[in-house]
């Protein structure tokens, strides 16, 4: 299994209904989104992510893992890097054994320092919408001038360039750019129109 570091924009996928959560896991690759990630609320996540291990165009992860059971259980099923919504460094330890990048959370300085020094190929800061945006990123970027983060929470697509700072290594959208009412329903068209929304303004930040 390759290592597959999250750069750009990542979808991060959430539902109720693990066919429709494929299917917009689909529509997004063919619309362009090339990371995407199928968090472990997802009913059945493993089995999501196993069918979409050889998805073309696009690198699937497995999101909110909260225990080295459910590391394992994603690496084993396919899951190219893993994400953390918090700081557990035995997480870095089983994403090691098959070279696979790990993402741990934090929120405050001591927290995101934490997660680095763990061993987090990224530090996942969220809800980053709630503490101040790119301008908190750019505060910690001062202390910590090797630190690469992923920005999640309350960012919306016309922030996006905003957020195109030397410390932002990816930005994990959620419902902003498939809301669950799209993936319910399956409008396809309405997450495809997000899609292009949203690497336009990523775009416009280069």
């Amino acid at each position: 299994m390759s290592a597959a570091q999250p750069e750009g924009i990542v979808a991060v996928l959430r539902g109720h209904d693990p066919g429709q959560v494929e299917r917009a896991a689909r529509v997004l690759a063919e619309s362009g989104i090339a990371f995407i990630e199928v968090t472990c609320t997802v009913p059945d996540a493993m089995a999501v992510i196993e069918r979409l291990r050889d998805l073309e165009n696009a690198v699937v992860g497995c999101g909110t893992v909260i225990s080295v059971v459910q590391a394992r259980s994603a690496l084993n099923a396919g899951a190219r890097f893993l994400v953390s919504p918090a700081c557990i460094p035995e997480l870095v330890a089983a994403a090691r054994q098959v070279e696979v990048p790990c993402v741990l959370g934090g929120l405050s300085p001591t927290e995101i320092l934490r997660a680095w020094e763990a061993g987090a190929t990224q530090v996942k800061v969220f809800p980053v919408g709630r503490v101040g945006g790119p301008a908190y990123l750019h505060e910690l970027a001062g202390p910590f001038p090797t630190l690469r983060v992923m920005p999640s929470g309350g960012i919306g697509l016309d922030d996006l360039a905003t957020y195109k700072l030397p410390c932002v290594a990816s930005i994990a959208l959620g419902s902003e750019l498939a809301p669950a009412d799209a993936i319910a329903s399956g409008d396809w068209e309405e997450i495809r129109r997000r899609a292009s929304r949203a690497l336009a303004a990523w775009a416009q930040g280069a």
